[in-house]
């Protein structure tokens, strides 16, 4: 009996848990949308030049990884999303190609610096991309800034600088921010989370901007083509993560453990007034089944 209430109890845990999961879907269903800049790069190899800081005390190598990684996870991304939908194929020519350098030189089009100081001594910035576009709306360059440290002197690990170059990667392909918490382009980010995806959603923003590759003629005027500020997810498009490879991927560490997942999800469900109303009417069912059970008489 005692083995028969534990599976109950589990099964519970389990349709709470979708019962969470699926109420937070249906809230953001046909709502995933995405802000872009309005500005394009005109062509599809995008060069990004990673100005390492080897001459300073703070310099850790795994700032360079995180990096590397991010873009190879763009990379991985973009194909991935170029594979699954026929239509939108033209984006599998878009790559970005890293050149690692420890001075800056010129004729790249994305250039990733890090600070230790603060970017902001008002907001807690980590991260900070500036797009120069010229007066057609062509991007010539973007400059990505990466801290090591928050505002409040907290340090960012390795899965924290890969989430947060994710980000501003996507602000320098041209896209804004996204209308979902959930996402990697969301305004808000909180230090000490699980990895970031790339989702369907951001790359589908990417294909916005580079959709002049179907017919490249037409790239001028381009306010012709690119009249909208924003995107919202086809419906014949599944919001979901990416695929990332496993060279990509961030470093496992305690946060992304499925364990300690396992246990924030449960604590999720627990502080929903809901869930924990039907939990408790489930739990005293399952006590009173117990009881009414232990009274039973065997007749042989």
């Amino acid at each position: 009996m005692r083995r028969f209430l534990a599976f109950l109890w589990v099964l519970t845990l389990f349709f709470s848990a979708c019962f969470v999961s699926g109420s937070e879907a249906q809230s953001q269903k046909d709502e995933y949308s995405l802000q872009l800049q309005g500005f394009v790069w005109n062509h599809s190899t995008v060069n990004a030049l990673i100005v390492t800081a080897d001459n300073q005390s703070w310099w850790n190598p795994d700032y360079l990884n995180t990096s590397l990684r991010a873009i190879g996870q763009w990379n991985d991304a973009i194909a991935a999303f170029a594979s699954n939908y026929s239509d939108l194929s033209y984006l599998s020519n878009l790559r970005i190609q890293p050149t690692i350098s420890n001075i800056s030189e010129p004729g790249f089009d994305i250039y990733i610096t890090w600070t230790e100081s603060p970017l902001s001594n008002i907001s807690d910035e980590v991260g900070l991309s500036q797009i120069f576009p010229n007066a057609e709306s062509v991007i010539i360059n973007s400059t990505t800034v990466l801290s090591t440290h928050s505002n409040h002197g907290n340090s960012l690990n390795e899965v924290d600088m890969q989430n947060v170059a994710l980000h501003e990667l996507g602000h320098s392909l041209g896209l804004g921010h996204s209308n979902y918490t959930s996402d990697l382009m969301y305004s808000v980010y909180t230090m000490g989370t699980s990895p970031e995806s790339i989702s369907t959603l951001d790359v589908y923003g990417v294909a916005t901007l580079f959709a002049w590759e179907t017919n490249s003629t037409d790239f001028y005027p381009i306010n012709d083509w690119l009249n909208e500020s924003s995107v919202i997810l086809s419906p014949t498009i599944e919001y979901r993560g990416l695929p990332v490879s496993s060279e990509n991927a961030s470093p496992q560490t305690l946060a992304n453990n499925s364990v300690v997942q396992f246990l924030v999800l449960i604590f999720e469900i627990l502080i929903h007034p809901e869930i924990l109303a039907i939990i408790l009417v489930i739990v005293l069912v399952l006590l009173i089944v117990g009881l009414i059970s232990r009274r039973k008489i065997t007749v042989k």
